[in-house]
């Protein structure tokens, strides 16, 4: 008797289960009918979201493909990551993680605090973010050079509007409203603090009439002027021999 009584409650349990299951299986039955989005958000459009969103809840919390929709939602732009919480029986809560873009990377790209990049749009920010860049798309790396370069350029008063890198590894810089600075591939240190001087010296006092810095000789450096300085010994309206330059600096 005791062994018909405990099989016939395995078989009552069985019974319940395939029910539960046989009822969960069918995606009218128990529908999503509550969806709450939760994040800080400043970029992402609802109705982008509500567009992906609609796709997969139109059935229940157990037939709910989490991993796709997610997978879906982080591909919109603003997008960082997704997080998915089921509220048994009927609701389902999205977290979702904005992109924070602290530069642009590049003219089609954005990066954000972690130096991570994706492609979004930001028009309004232009001239205010800096634009980094390094064909490696290193984009951590080059966050990480661009606040040691703002340090080494602490004493001047300029922005650094451009900090980028090309395949052979050589840093060039684009001060803000003012000419770019070659800087090279080596010695990059040792090569700002030989501008800094000159800069404090002679430049700062013609840096309108500057279109480029050449940092990358041994002992001194070229400016190429937009004009030709009063007394300049260039005779060509271009660049200032580096021998002038390292005697003024």
């Amino acid at each position: 008797m005791k062994l018909f009584s405990v099989l016939a409650l395995v078989l009552v349990l069985l019974g319940g289960v395939l029910g539960a299951r046989a009822l969960l299986n069918n995606p009218e039955n128990l529908s999503i009918s509550r969806v709450d989005v939760q994040g800080d958000m400043k970029f992402i459009k609802d109705t982008e979201l509500q567009e992906v969103i609609e796709k997969y809840t139109q059935t229940n919390l157990y037939l709910l493909d989490t991993e796709a929709l997610e997978a879906d939602l982080e591909t919109l732009p603003w997008v960082r990551s997704v997080t998915l919480r089921k509220a048994w029986p009927d609701q389902l809560i999205i977290m979702v993680e904005e992109q924070h873009p602290v530069a642009f990377w590049g003219k089609e790209r954005l990066m954000n605090q972690y130096g991570e990049l994706f492609a979004a749009e930001l028009p309004s920010m232009r001239g205010i973010f800096p634009t980094l860049y390094s064909p490696e798309d290193i984009g951590r790396e080059m966050g990480e050079r661009y606040i040691q370069v703002k340090g080494w350029l602490r004493d001047l008063p300029v922005e650094i509007s451009e900090l980028t890198e090309d395949e052979g590894g050589s840093w060039r810089l684009k001060i803000k409203n003012g000419p770019e600075v070659l800087i090279g591939s080596e010695d990059q240190e040792r090569r700002v603090a030989r501008f800094k001087v000159g800069f404090q010296r002679e430049l700062t006092r013609k840096l309108d009439n500057v279109r480029r810095v050449d940092l990358r000789y041994t002992n001194g450096f070229a400016v190429e002027w937009k004009q030709s300085p009063v007394g300049s010994r260039d005779s060509t309206g271009g660049v200032a021999g580096v021998n002038d330059v390292k005697e003024r600096a």
